[in-house]
């Protein structure tokens, strides 16, 4: 989809204290933007927390730095409906949209309506105790259940829309989308989807005497994780803690109302690309 120049008159800037030349660079971001006539602002974040404030009317947001940085808009911005633009500050950048070096050009060619709009879908996730919520919250990468930091497995009951599937005695057992499957989901063994299939993965992590296979469910799913045998997990959502889990607690997963939307100058089979530039072996890296 291909959207009007006029439509981008407000741009808000997406920055983290992590990446420490990303204050510079949303400053000369803005400036750049002022002297085109977009309105610009910027938010330096130093924790997980992103402004939401001012969305309901932003046209575009840009966020510096890596994926995770990225990971913090989409949950943010998708609400609103705003699109997404990521400029790469990370070690890996693969949602981001642009180098540091090329930010000038990319941007240029969106304010010109030279551009179209990914949408990706997101899950959402409950945690319950006792009928009590516990956590809350989208996830575009990830859902997670796992033993955390314990030296132990996990005992973890799984039902697919009211029905038993299996029962996993293992590390951890993610729940992704298509745009996390190349992410701890593919480290873990599960397959890479094309970031537009609308299907959710279920991937268990070092499965011990249980299915160890990795399963691809429908969109309109709801998968049920049940902590069990007096073993406490840990809830992650998009690689951040979100609870502290004890048997009996509850997970329930599904396809989220909202959808991630990105801003893309590259062209549709920019995708595969991606895939083989960044997943190459970084032999010389740490």
């Amino acid at each position: 989809m291909s959207l009007d120049s006029t439509a981008v008159k407000k741009i808000g800037i997406l920055c983290y204290a992590k990446h420490l030349c990303s204050p510079d660079l949303a400053e000369d971001v803005a400036e750049w933007l002022t002297g085109r006539g977009v309105e610009a602002w910027i938010y330096k974040s130093h924790n997980r927390e992103v402004r939401t404030d001012g969305l309901q009317d932003t046209d575009l947001v840009l966020s510096l730095g890596g994926d995770g940085s990225i990971l913090r808009a989409a949950r943010t911005a998708a609400p609103f409906e705003v699109p997404i633009l990521g400029i790469n500050l990370g070690r890996v950048g693969f949602l981001t949209e642009s180098e540091p070096e090329h930010w000038q050009h990319v941007l240029g060619r969106v304010l010109t309506g030279d551009y179209w709009i990914e949408e990706r879908m997101m899950l959402h996730v409950v945690a319950r105790r006792n009928g009590e919520r516990l956590a809350e919250s989208d996830a575009l990468n990830d859902v997670v259940v796992g033993r955390g930091s314990r030296a132990y497995v996990v005992h973890l009951n799984v039902d697919v829309d009211g029905g038993f599937m299996a029962t996993y005695v293992a590390d951890a057992l993610i729940v992704a989308t298509a745009t996390g499957s190349t992410g701890y989901a593919l480290a873990a063994g599960g397959p890479v989807m094309p970031p537009e299939l609308r299907n959710i993965l279920v991937i268990p992590v070092a499965a011990h005497l249980s299915m160890a296979r990795p399963i691809v469910l429908s969109e309109g799913v709801v998968v049920r994780v049940r902590v069990t045998r007096d073993r406490p997990a840990v809830l992650t959502v998009d690689g951040e803690a979100d609870a502290e889990l004890v048997s009996g607690d509850e997970v329930v997963i599904g396809a989220s109302r909202c959808l991630a939307r990105f801003a893309r100058v590259q062209d549709r089979a920019y995708f595969y690309r991606t895939l083989v530039r960044r997943l190459v072996p970084r032999n010389d890296e740490d």
